[in-house]
């Protein structure tokens, strides 16, 4: 899929050929609906899926393998649940099959591409208040004040977002890079949106409009079951491998360069092997603690340090 996580797609643009085909051969419908209601039931907030789903598939299969090869010390830690983090490849598929249902109800739907362009142009009056009130040519309760909750306020977002710039229109003259034409244009589409969707009449037309708002609220939870539970695969990780967590456990999105080993010089290994000497030779007469003492002190600072406090999911 194209992009990652800060320059992935709209949630729900349309993909291109090689981005669903791609989807298809990862999605899997048993994953769908093994993991369709925990996703439902998730509370809190949800995470729009902005982020490329094949990328965190690979990463989340990676970081399980690494994680449950030390399986029984894994199963040893408070609020763990190992069939959780077993089963994280598969609702990774599961949010691929997600994905791809609210590809298929955007070509369905009669206002798809209307409702795309409404996401877009919200995106883009979003993004350009946000920088105006970093600026303080707004007031960041101006704009948070814009924003609604979730993808069935898509009209709202927009008509608020007008209303703020029109209020403000002769103070962001020559700051802002949206124009009148620009206010305007979001204006008639989220009135077109809006039309379509409080056309009773028209049920029949346009009955891909429910479908999508479901499809993507669900994919957008799909993806939020998963960085929660990949969240504890991550923690497992930290206490297994210390610092070299992401090595492990990348993040969903990281993309990992190979690295060439660094062979040590002749004199670096002489170093190295004078270094091992001296120490086998003071542990003999040292009175500290044993190596396994010490590697569950360095553990537990470590688990201080990161938070360590596993939800019971």
């Amino acid at each position: 899929m194209a992009g990652g996580q800060g320059g992935a797609p709209h949630a729900i643009a349309g993909l291109g050929p090689d981005d669903i085909a791609e989807l298809e051969a990862l999605g899997s419908q048993p994953g769908y609906d093994v993991f369709l209601a925990p996703a439902r039931a998730l509370e809190g907030s949800v995470d729009e899926c902005r982020s490329n789903i094949a990328l965190a598939f690979h990463n989340t299969k990676r970081g399980v393998d690494n994680v449950l090869g030390h399986e029984a010390e894994v199963a040893t830690l408070p609020g763990v649940n190992v069939e959780h983090l077993r089963e994280l490849p598969l609702l990774a598929q599961g949010l691929a099959w997600a994905a791809l249902q609210v590809q298929r109800d955007l070509r369905a739907s009669a206002f798809g591409a209307l409702f795309e362009r409404a996401q877009h142009l919200r995106r883009k009056l979003l993004k350009t208040a946000e920088a105006l009130a970093e600026a303080a040519f707004l007031t960041p309760a101006d704009v948070e004040a814009s924003r609604g909750e979730g993808h069935r306020d898509v009209v709202g977002d927009c008509l608020g977002l007008v209303a703020l710039f029109r209020r403000n229109e002769e103070k962001l003259t020559g700051r802002s890079p949206v124009t009148p034409d620009d206010v305007n244009e979001v204006e008639r589409v989220a009135e077109q949106l809006r039309a379509l969707l409080a056309s009773p009449g028209d049920a029949r037309e346009h009955e891909g409009s429910p479908l999508l708002f479901e499809a993507t609220e669900v994919r957008d939870r799909f993806w939020t079951l998963l960085t929660r539970r990949h969240d504890v695969l991550w923690r497992c990780g930290a206490w297994l491998f210390g610092r070299d967590v992401d090595m492990h456990v990348p993040p969903l999105q990281s993309r990992h360069p190979l690295v060439r080993a660094v062979v040590p010089t002749s004199i670096e290994r002489a170093q190295q092997q004078t270094l091992r000497r001296a120490d086998s030779r003071g542990q003999g007469s040292s009175s500290g603690p044993a190596p396994e003492t010490g590697s569950m002190r360095s553990k537990v600072r470590f688990m201080v340090k990161v938070g360590f406090d596993f939800p019971s999911r």
